[in-house]
This record gives structure tokens, C-alpha cells and sequence, in this order.
């Protein structure tokens, strides 16, 4: 078998910056009671912050010359904006033709409202970016990406939901001679432990046992998502649930970043790699 290289990037998030500036040290100081770190400054508006770590990052790439690229989700912070959306795919046309980009939706791409998925908010994720999950294989490795804003907020979707563990489950029946099966998607399903308590950050205990009941009947070894805006690590098992650091705005204390995956003969391995860039100044109003 042939070691695979490839690059996951989590929450570019192009407009987070702006979103999160302008707020007071009293508002700063509620967000980290939510576990979310977030800094006071002065109001700024555009996305000239979070883009300019987007080329740093898509640079990086370039150098490293992986066989693909994951782009984890919220890649954009509003699913409304137009402008947002096209500096993402200027920037993202930036990468060397011989590396595939996949793309893996998360809440803020694919819900209008930044929380729940909506039959017509995931059409307009796939005419913008191709299915929301689908699977692709590379070197004797079975890679499944997942869209995982419908595995956290179904309400609106539930056909969805059902339609894409039945895929999931016809996907790892398939998969049952590959050397390794990882899994993408947005969302962790679980940042410390397995049966943590249900949050913003995590999918739904309800939803995350049949999701555990399948990936330890097939085998899966590891998960890769982000969401979170810094890093983590847990294990069920044998399962590995990497949760990635933010190319974009961080809510801790892992700086901008991307992480290296590569997928050998009889293991995985991964590191987190912070972004090497000189820091400039944002316009203020």
C-alpha cells in the first residue's frame, strides 16, 4: 500500500473575525462562558482577516503537494453572503490543479440560519459544492464525507437524515476490504468522551450511538472534523475522533492552523500544523 498524504482544513469561516469584533469586555467574558475564547476588539466588517489565512493556508498546501485537500466545513460564516462565497472559491481556485479538493458542509455553510438545514439550504449547498456526502477512495483507503449539520439539527430534514444513514451503512458494507475507512465531516461526534453530555459542540447522544453502533461494527479507526476552533482528541475503543483547529477565527488557545494526515500500510498518523504568516493589521472603522 502506498502512504497517502493529505491536508484537513477546519472553519476558514471567512467573516467570523468581523462577526466577533466589536464586542465588550462583559460580552467577550459571556462567550467564554460558553467555551468559546474570543477577544475584544474594535469593530471591523469584511473578511480581509479570516481571507488573508485562507491563502496562507492554500500556500501551504501548494508546498506540501498532498493528494488531496478536505476543507471541513464552515468555510464560509454566512450561508446569505454572496461576497463571502466568492472570495471563498477565488481563493480556493488557488490551489495547484494536481491536488483534489473535497468539500465537507458545515452548519454555517449549509443552514441559513447558522443552525438547521432546510431541504432548500442544502440544494443551494449543492449547486455551490456537489453533494454533501459522498465517498471517494484513494490507494486501498475508503474515505466517507459526512454531511453532520443534518446528523445535529434534523427537524427540518428528517428524510435527509434517514437517507444519508442509509448511504452511510451501504458505504461501510462496501468498504469491508479497504485497508482503512476514515470519516469526515463537520461536526465532532464527541470531544472528550463518548457518552459527554449532549452540547452546541457535539452531535446528539441519540444520534451519535447509532453512528458509534455502525463505525465499531465496520471498523472505522478515525474521524476528522472541526467545529470546535481548536483541537482535541478522544477515543471509544478503537476509534479515534480528531477535532481540528481553525484555519480562520480560534476559541482557544491552538492558534490558526491546518493538520497533515497520512495514511500508511498499518496506521494513521496526524499533526496539527499552525499557520507560518506575518500578522497584519485589520482596517477598523
Amino acid at each position: 500500500m502506498t502512504t497517502t498524504r493529505f491536508v484537513f482544513l477546519a472553519d476558514t469561516q471567512l467573516g467570523a473575525y468581523a462577526t466577533f469584533s466589536g464586542l465588550t469586555e462583559e460580552e467577550a467574558a459571556a462567550f467564554l462562558v460558553r467555551g468559546m475564547r474570543v477577544s475584544s476588539v474594535p469593530r471591523v466588517h469584511g473578511h480581509d482577516w479570516d481571507a488573508i489565512r485562507y491563502r496562507a493556508a492554500v500556500d501551504a498546501v501548494n508546498a506540501l503537494e498532498p493528494s488531496f485537500v478536505v476543507i471541513g466545513g464552515d468555510m464560509i460564516d454566512d450561508a446569505s453572503s454572496q461576497e463571502q462565497l466568492d472570495e471563498l472559491l477565488d481563493i480556493s481556485a488557488q490551489f495547484d490543479s494536481s491536488i483534489q479538493v473535497h468539500w465537507a458542509p458545515g452548519n454555517h455553510d449549509i443552514a441559513t440560519d447558522s443552525v438547521a438545514p432546510t431541504d432548500e439550504s442544502i440544494d443551494h449547498y449543492r449547486q455551490v459544492f456537489g453533494p454533501d456526502f459522498y465517498s471517494f477512495g484513494v490507494n486501498g483507503t475508503r474515505f466517507i464525507v459526512m454531511d453532520t449539520a443534518v446528523f445535529d439539527q434534523p427537524r427540518y430534514v428528517p428524510g435527509h437524515l434517514e437517507e444519508q444513514f442509509a448511504f452511510l451503512e451501504e458505504e461501510l458494507n462496501g468498504a469491508r476490504g479497504a485497508d482503512h475507512i476514515v470519516l469526515f465531516g463537520h461536526h465532532p461526534l464527541f470531544v472528550e468522551h463518548a457518552d459527554e453530555p449532549d452540547t452546541y459542540w457535539n452531535i446528539p447522544r441519540e444520534r451519535r450511538a447509532r453512528l458509534l453502533a455502525m463505525i465499531h461494527e465496520h471498523g472505522v479507526e478515525i474521524a476528522f472534523a472541526g467545529h470546535l476552533h481548536r483541537n482535541a482528541e478522544a477515543h471509544d475503543g478503537t476509534f479515534h475522533m480528531v477535532t481540528s483547529g481553525p484555519v480562520g477565527y480560534p476559541l482557544g488557545d491552538d492558534p490558526s492552523g491546518f493538520r497533515i494526515v497520512e495514511v500508511g500500510p498499518d496506521s494513521i498518523t496526524h499533526e496539527y500544523h499552525p499557520l507560518q504568516m506575518p500578522d497584519r493589521p485589520i482596517k477598523e472603522d
